[in-house]
């Protein structure tokens, strides 16, 4: 299953990203609104800490 969620929030990430995202507010919105889109299909919306450790992950590396 965590490749599953991996892959999936991957696949999100790079739908909704573009360059620079991480210095605007609304990119910085529609990423974290897809990962939590794509935690809640999961039922993992509702853990902070993942949610944090993922969102971290992607802003340094997308």
């Amino acid at each position: 299953m965590s490749l599953r969620v991996v892959n999936d929030i991957d696949e999100i990430v790079r739908l909704v990203r573009f360059d620079g995202w991480q210095n605007t507010h609304a990119g910085e919105r529609e990423v974290k609104k897809a990962l939590r889109k794509t935690l809640f299909k999961y039922k993992l919306h509702q853990d902070q800490d993942l949610f944090d450790k993922a969102y971290g992950y992607i802003r340094q590396y997308y």
